[in-house]
């Protein structure tokens, strides 16, 4: 499982190496088409929501309501908002992320429950998502 398109300015905390920067990854024309990347994008399989609302870390051209929500395609994680980064900027996308949307036709394949429950537990795990004790009161030692 390969997290895609996570930037430092996305205020995002990563297990082991700080994320590059976006504007490290903008291109003046997208090396691959466009629209086919932005439907595949916006047509993964949704493994972890966030409400909130995001706003455009480069030029505050959009917002995208739960965008840093996670797709995944089996194999790639990526946030709601990454979508609109390649349809405003041509934001750079890694390689074999590419050719992987390329060898499945621009079209998410299908992807097992026990895959997208293994996937959603790792992405969470590697952005440093931890259970907590859950909310309410908490009991002081002594009392009852």
């Amino acid at each position: 499982m390969k997290l895609v398109g996570f930037f430092r300015e996305m205020e995002l905390q990563l297990d082991g190496e700080p994320p590059e920067s976006i504007h490290d990854h903008l291109t003046s024309h997208a090396p691959y088409h466009k629209e086919r990347v932005i439907t595949y994008l916006k047509s993964g399989h949704p493994i972890f929501d966030i409400t909130e609302l995001t706003i455009d870390v480069i030029g505050a051209r959009f917002h995208v309501a739960g965008g840093s929500s996670l797709l995944t395609d089996g194999e790639n994680v990526w946030r709601e908002d990454l979508a609109s980064y390649v349809e405003h900027y041509a934001v750079a996308l890694p390689a074999d992320f590419l050719q992987f949307m390329k060898a499945h036709g621009f079209a998410v394949p299908p992807v097992s429950r026990d895959r997208l429950i293994e996937v959603s537990a790792s992405a969470q795990n590697q952005l440093g998502f931890r259970p907590t004790r859950g909310s309410g009161p908490r009991r002081q030692q002594g009392n009852i």
